[in-house]
């Protein structure tokens, strides 16, 4: 696994600094990342982001970090002045700051500035920005001109996606520095999803590190956030998703697809885990009343139950799991597996009817069973899958797996 200390962007916590001390060295250690990314590159790259932002830049670029002012010989000749708001999510949208009530002593996280361009950069990881602190800053960009300030909110995903796209272009200590920053930016949770990488499935076989182990639920998270609409597409029963917890060693991260609150374990329902070996995407049936259903489902319509797994076609790996739930304590369960059976054998002429049979006899015969549909995307090919398009190829094979499970799941429900 690779390590996170050996990106040259990541900030060291340290054993004793207090959350809201990180926090803010963080959000520090970010903006100057990005500027140092932007000076140490040739200057096409810095041209890229600023086109990007939809300045037309001429002359070389300078640069500033957490400076009140540079000036206002330095602003007031410039044609092009933008404040750009650096936001974690998309909760914030485009404001309008122009008004007199300002704060004083406000300091800007970064400056960009040429010969027909000035960008003054605030920056949040957490949070959103304050709007007293942002008009202030446009004062200083107006700097008694009352010239016309463009002012625009961005993710820092947008600012990931956007050197993810020109890394094709770049070359040598370009691409070096550019691919840097931008897994620092993965490592530190501020992209979209983009797929799964090989450090992922790497931390279910270590377990040793908490960042790590942070990171990877971040990562279940922002697949969880991406693939549900996609599912609520597909039936308006999955208008939610539960994102499971994920302790240190935990063997495996998971999240279920269902109605919003925890109801949906009531009923059967979707599931996706993600573990060393790959992720399983499966069809839940495990408290005792979706099991009841199906079991009622299993009793009064056979034939319709077993023509619903006959006719999957998801390819292997691909099995029905049954375990048995054994109490501990109030709500709290051991499982123990107790058959596996591939589902290509149940679509077998001669032997398919005693598989079924064998799986009927257990739902019926075991006081507490579990059953699952489990189709493994392994580690390899959602990695594969991942890099071709920043996750996309991957969410589209997770969709499609859940569209041909759907119908079961809708059949047990109804």
């Amino acid at each position: 696994m690779t390590d996170f200390h050996h990106n040259i962007f990541y900030y060291y916590r340290g054993a004793t600094q207090a959350d809201s001390q990180f926090e803010r060295q963080l959000e520090d250690n970010t903006t100057k990342a990005l500027i140092n990314t932007l000076e140490h590159c040739s200057q096409s790259v810095s041209q890229k982001f600023l086109n990007w932002l939809g300045i037309k830049a001429s002359g070389k670029p300078n640069f500033e970090l957490q400076r009140k002012n540079i000036g206002e010989a330095k602003i007031s000749g410039r044609s092009q002045r933008l404040i750009l708001g650096l936001i974690p999510t998309d909760n914030q949208e485009n404001q309008d700051f122009r008004t007199t009530d300002t704060r004083e002593g406000s300091r800007p996280d970064a400056w960009i500035y040429g010969e027909n361009y000035v960008v003054l950069i605030e920056s949040k990881l957490i949070g959103n920005l304050d709007s007293d602190q942002m008009k202030y800053h446009l004062e200083k960009l107006q700097a008694r001109t009352g010239q016309q300030v463009r002012c625009e909110v961005r993710k820092w995903a947008d600012v990931h996606r956007f050197f993810v796209h020109i890394l094709p272009e770049l070359n040598d200590n370009n691409k070096w520095l550019v691919n840097q920053f931008a897994q620092y930016l993965e490592r530190i949770s501020m992209t979209e999803f983009t797929g799964f990488k090989p450090d992922v499935f790497d931390y279910f076989i270590t377990h040793d590190d908490e960042e790590v182990r942070k990171w990877v639920r971040n990562i279940v998270k922002g697949f969880a956030e991406k693939i549900q609409p996609r599912l609520y597409e597909l039936d308006s029963f999955y208008d939610g998703y539960d994102l499971g917890r994920l302790e240190l060693k935990h063997p495996y991260s998971w999240v279920g697809f269902g109605p919003k609150d925890r109801e949906y374990r009531q009923w059967a329902h979707q599931t996706v885990a993600v573990g060393s070996n790959g992720i399983e995407v499966f069809v839940n049936v495990e408290l005792k009343s979706a099991i009841d259903k199906l079991k009622q489902k299993v009793k009064l319509q056979k034939e319709k139950f077993r023509e619903y797994l006959s006719n999957l076609l998801l390819g292997e790996p691909l099995w029905i799991q049954i375990e048995e739930r054994k109490q501990k304590q109030a709500m709290v369960y051991d499982y123990k597996r107790i058959a596996k059976i591939e589902v290509s054998s149940l679509k077998h002429h001669e032997i398919g009817t005693y598989g079924f049979e064998y799986i009927e006899a257990l739902l019926e015969r075991l006081p507490y069973p579990y059953l699952s549909i489990r189709k493994l995307i392994d580690r390899e090919d959602a990695c594969r899958l991942s890099q071709k398009d920043q996750g996309i190829s991957f969410m589209d094979e997770v969709a499609r797996i859940c569209k041909e499970f759907h119908p079961i799941v809708k059949f047990i429900n109804q």
